[in-house]
């Protein structure tokens, strides 16, 4: 038989035929087991679980037919100990029923961390050291000293502090700082619509320190205070009057609105 022949036979054809209908049938039974397995087309919104306790997360959560896994949980000082401070994925996000939501709860009691050694640096060095070991700087005191702008002291709630000593995430370090004879005096610039960030920054340049933090009632996670502004300062800006390097200014935030610009202005 000729290759011909053989491909236009009764045979051919009919087994072709087979082939065909087989491979469709097969396409369709995939999708639709799929289908199934995936539960195409019933989306669901993940509900908002920040500010929620274990509780109240377990509640809501069996009503949406979703499942959550406690992933981390962090100290903040703002934040009620046991509430949920970051979900993934977030509020709002579509999801398939029966996914998982990972959920971090924020802890009751402050990780502790290593004091680095902070002196021998100049301020700006040990300040950027602080931060990054998450240590907040507290006041500044400036000292007569040929060394102008190094820290010469460590201290942490009016005692000296040693380098590798263990304090609580977020606790404050009080440095004495160097000042020589030929330093002068500075000015208390203004701080207002300034991120908390930029505001330490600006007092840093200064040689003065940030004192008291006042966070609005209304931040309550790290994203609030990541977005909030100074819009209140003690002491007040002042151009003219000139005050002496290591003083604290205190500062209030609030999260920027409409309404914040207004007041500041």
């Amino acid at each position: 038989m000729q290759l011909k022949e053989f491909f236009t036979s009764k045979i051919f054809l009919k087994n072709l035929g087979i082939a065909v209908v087989l491979t469709f049938i097969l396409i369709w039974f995939t999708m639709t087991m799929l289908s199934f397995y995936t539960n195409k087309g019933e989306n669901i919104s993940t509900p908002d679980l920040k500010g929620l306790t274990l509780s109240e997360v377990k509640t809501l959560i069996g009503k949406n037919n979703i499942r959550f896994v406690i992933e981390d949980t962090i100290y903040r000082k703002e934040v009620q100990p046991g509430t949920v401070v970051m979900q993934n994925p977030l509020a709002g996000h579509k999801i398939k029923p029966n996914r998982v939501i990972y959920i971090t709860l924020a802890s009751s009691m402050p990780e502790q961390v290593e004091v680095p050694k902070l002196t021998d640096v100049s301020m700006r060095q040990a300040s950027v050291l602080l931060e990054s070991k998450g240590f907040a700087l507290g006041n500044i005191e400036m000292r007569p000293s040929e060394f102008n702008d190094l820290v010469l002291e460590q201290k942490h709630n009016g005692q000296m502090i040693s380098p590798g000593s263990r304090l609580d995430n977020g606790s404050t370090i009080d440095l004495v700082v160097g000042k020589n004879t030929a330093g002068g005096e500075t000015l208390i610039p203004d701080l207002t619509s300034l991120s908390l960030t930029a505001a330490r920054d600006t007092l840093k340049s200064k040689s003065l320190a940030p004192g008291s933090i006042i966070f609005d009632s209304s931040i309550l996670t790290k994203e609030d205070t990541l977005s909030a502004v100074v819009w209140k300062q003690m002491p007040l800006p002042d151009s003219t009057a000139r005050v002496m390097p290591g003083i604290s200014v205190d500062l209030w935030l609030k999260i920027k609105t409409e309404a914040t610009n207004s007041e500041i202005k």
